[in-house]
């Protein structure tokens, strides 16, 4: 079996685009907040944005695809039909693993 060696430069620039995009995604989200009023204290930000999934609750179905469709592009965030809690109520949520099968 051929053994491929990636040099340290590589690994090194992948990762720094790993934290750049993370930077990104975050900016996103916070916009998002900003847009949906949504304001929690700089070290509550911080908690949240380490969750796994942020969920962030609506009332109803409809509010849900519409603002699934902005965080489509924000893969830490999704918005969920809870009645049981106010609007826009900040949740951790559970980052399921993708299971491939072998075909």
């Amino acid at each position: 079996m051929a053994k491929i060696i990636v040099p340290k430069k590589y690994l090194d620039e992948i990762v720094a685009l790993d934290v750049a995009i993370q930077e990104l995604n975050e900016q996103k989200i916070k916009l998002l907040f900003d847009l949906l009023s949504i304001k929690p204290s700089a070290s509550d930000l911080e908690k949240i944005l380490d969750w796994g999934i942020i969920l962030v609750t609506v009332l109803d179905q409809q509010m849900v695809v519409q603002l699934n469709k902005l965080s489509a592009y924000m893969p830490t965030l999704k918005f969920v039909v809870r009645e049981d809690y106010s609007l826009f109520t900040l949740l951790p949520g559970d980052k399921k693993r993708r299971v491939r099968k072998k075909g």
